[in-house]
């Protein structure tokens, strides 16, 4: 049996990622977002990978049989975080309506992907690539950052810590 605060830590985490990546995101200008800065297929530009971030998260709860909707792929970034806003409340409500069979952290290769499983993963996934946004950011010296007050890399970081040492605690 899933113990009951781990759907909520779950949600937590996802949500944690999501002000992590706003923060990364916040005063960028039309033509930072755009600007090329790789040759990498799918993430030439921070809004690329934005974009990847999306397309990942509806790539592995496809794979879990609960879609989230269709890749994020947009013509503009108003619509690519208009997508982001979907896949988060979408995520949200299956975590919160998942049986206790999807709150088991299932990879692929050990018949998953579980919810919980994506959740976790793609929190990781959308962690990893905002610290290249702010990488770029600080690379393209017109969009520093300022000072993270509110802890948002910390709390992202922390949640599946978190999240790892009450299951450790529970045994």
């Amino acid at each position: 049996m899933t113990p009951s605060w781990f759907r909520e830590a779950v949600i937590q985490a996802h949500r944690n990622q999501r002000a992590h990546l706003q923060f990364v995101l916040k005063d960028l200008t039309d033509a930072e977002l755009v600007k090329e800065v790789t040759t990498e297929e799918y993430s030439r530009s921070i809004a690329g990978i934005v974009m990847h971030i999306g397309t990942a998260e509806t790539y592995w709860f496809h794979k879990a049989k609960n879609s989230i909707g269709p890749p994020v792929i947009a013509d503009n970034f108003e619509e690519v975080l208009a997508r982001i806003e979907a896949n988060t409340k979408n995520i949200i409500q299956i975590v919160q309506n998942c049986s206790e069979d999807q709150l088991r952290i299932v990879p692929p290769r050990d018949g998953g992907p579980s919810i919980a499983w994506a959740v976790l993963r793609t929190s990781q996934h959308g962690i990893y690539h905002a610290g290249q946004i702010a990488k770029i950011r600080r690379m393209l010296g017109t969009a520093e950052l300022p000072p993270d007050s509110e802890n948002f890399w910390g709390n992202a970081i922390d949640s599946t810590l978190e999240i790892i040492k009450a299951l450790i605690d529970d045994c």
